[in-house]
């Protein structure tokens, strides 16, 4: 009877593996880019992105050597861009591949926007009368480079992303809604897939209520009026940054090499100005004055950055006039992929090389499209310039007046 059963499941099994290559063999039109992954139809993508991690996307680009391969997931597609130059091609296409449909998912999934609000934030996503376009240029006008960024940049260095945007009544200066939020950072991939969150994201789910609690209260105190940023208040939402971390990222990568620390110091006193008995730091020098400093905080988001663009396909498209990418497909680009590119960055792409950006020094010529550390195009991350100019002000802070000592002794410290 044993083997009976045993003998029903295996044919049941070979049924099942049978009509699924078939799925996936009938549902694969032979102009899309090609399914790679598919030794179990469906299902390969997942568990390999599992077992790699964020090592997933170079390992699929040095396996199949694609300039662009289709993942196809239980009812849905992924399109992944390893080609550079593919990159342009796609960003031009504002209107069909367009990123509002993701921003409507993840605020539905992850902050648990209201239906109606998610109605409102819906309608018309490709036109330039809709809300995700709106509050992109809402949100570029808020960081670019003049008095708005001067004055977030002028906040405290500690508690800069936070009080610096939101004001002395920041919800964040609370340790319980910053507890809260590293706990919903934690549970972001599966409050946006959307999958039982109530069984598998309860902890998220229960720090997501502390923070909107907070920012109900926030806004109900007018704390918006307390001196709060533009971009709090062209905003008006709680924005999830890395750009902690990136800060965090950059002082390891000057502080790490003595040699990299002593050039940047060296550009540093070149922007220190003195003023009513004090001295200060000259942002508006930075990229002029201090282009090692600069070179090496984009040296620091390239070597780190772990980043993707996505793009959703509004309607089908020939991209390149080669690749059809079919209507409620997803498109990625991987900063990982483009970012170890040798064809971009040349053969020493895996080193660290602080001067990389300095184009007098490089060993080639880099392709600035494969830096995708803010992403890119129309939709590229409007905090960007907020970077260039508080990254660098944190790093010279920093490299003046702080010791470190690393694991193996060696200890600088910036005193002057």
């Amino acid at each position: 009877m044993m083997h009976i059963d045993l003998a029903v499941i295996a044919v049941g099994l070979a049924a099942a593996y049978t009509l699924l290559r078939a799925l996936l063999h009938f549902t694969q039109d032979t102009r899309e880019p090609l399914s790679v992954e598919n030794w179990i139809p469906f299902l390969s993508p997942m568990i390999a992105m599992g077992s790699k991690g964020s090592k997933f996307h170079k390992h699929m680009r040095d396996k199949y050597r694609l300039p662009i391969y289709t993942l196809r997931l239980p009812g849905s597609r992924l399109y992944v861009v390893n080609d550079t130059s593919l990159i342009p091609v796609l960003q031009r296409q504002v209107r069909t591949l367009s990123i509002s449909p993701i921003i409507v998912r993840i605020f539905s999934h992850f902050m648990g926007v209201s239906r109606s609000a998610l109605d409102t934030m819906d309608r018309d996503p490709v036109e330039d009368h809709g809300f995700v376009h709106q509050i992109t240029l809402e949100t570029t006008k808020g960081l670019a480079p003049g008095p708005n960024l001067d004055d977030l940049n002028s906040k405290a260095i500690m508690m800069a992303t936070t009080t610096g945007v939101y004001g002395p009544q920041n919800p964040f200066k609370n340790p319980a809604v910053r507890a809260a939020y590293y706990k919903l950072e934690g549970g972001f991939l599966t409050l946006v897939t959307g999958f039982l969150p109530s069984l598998l994201a309860k902890e998220a789910l229960k720090a997501r209520r502390v923070i909107t609690e907070a920012f109900l209260k926030y806004y109900a105190e007018n704390g918006l009026a307390d001196g709060a940023s533009v971009y709090a208040r062209t905003r008006h939402h709680y924005p999830i940054s890395k750009h902690d971390a990136l800060d965090i990222l950059d002082i390891i990568s000057y502080f790490s090499d003595p040699v990299v620390l002593k050039d940047c110091r060296e550009e540093v006193k070149k922007a220190i100005r003195e003023r009513e008995g004090g001295t200060y730091l000259d942002l508006t020098t930075i990229k002029s004055s201090c282009p090692l400093l600069v070179s090496t905080m984009k040296e620091a988001f390239r070597f780190h950055s772990i980043g993707m663009s996505a793009r959703t396909v509004v309607e089908d498209h020939l991209l390149d006039g080669k690749y059809l990418l079919k209507k409620g497909s997803t498109v990625l680009i991987p900063s990982t992929v483009q970012h170890n590119s040798p064809a971009a960055w040349s053969q020493d792409v895996d080193e660290f090389r602080h001067d990389r950006f300095i184009r007098p020094t490089n060993k080639a010529k880099n392709n600035p499209v494969a830096f995708r550390a803010f992403g890119g195009g129309g939709n590229s991350v409007s905090w960007s310039a907020f970077c260039f100019y508080g990254d660098p002000r944190i790093c010279k802070h920093h490299s003046l007046t702080v010791r470190y000592q690393t694991r193996d002794g060696f200890m600088e410290h910036g005193a002057v």
